[in-house]
């Protein structure tokens, strides 16, 4: 498997593994608070957070692609600046353009963006102390 391959079963499986804890810990708390739509709120927010994280991920990948860089510390602000607008962009179409619960939506955006973050730094990290080539 190449280096992209290898970075990309990593940070797929990584968040994953965060969406399904977090979404498992406040699945019950959701449906008593949230009501009726609280699942397809919560569901929303995690799909959000995904979708900015994914596009976070992407610069890393394409340049795992190319081969060794010399800044890989460029690649991960551009990566985590793409993050936070691609999830910021999706919140406010969501938010305003749908019939989504807003508070457990916007709730689930925050708890969802920040287990993600967790995870996608220490992905970023490694690859930073690989030099750029894991």
């Amino acid at each position: 498997m190449t280096p992209a391959g290898r970075a990309a079963a990593s940070w797929l499986g990584g968040t994953a593994l965060a969406l399904a804890v977090v979404g498992g810990l406040g699945a019950l708390p959701t449906a008593r608070l949230g009501g009726p739509g609280g699942w397809t709120a919560m569901a929303a927010g995690c799909a959000v957070a995904f979708a900015g994280a994914a596009l976070g991920a992407a610069p890393v990948l394409l340049a795992l692609a190319r081969g060794p860089i010399e800044r890989p510390q460029t690649v991960a602000a551009r990566s985590m600046a793409l993050r936070a607008a691609g999830a910021l962009a999706g919140t406010l179409v969501v938010a305003l353009g749908t019939g989504v619960a807003r508070l457990p939506f916007l709730i689930w955006v925050g708890v969802a963006y920040g287990a993600l973050l967790v995870v996608e730094t220490r992905w970023l990290v490694r690859w930073i102390h690989a030099g750029g080539t894991r």
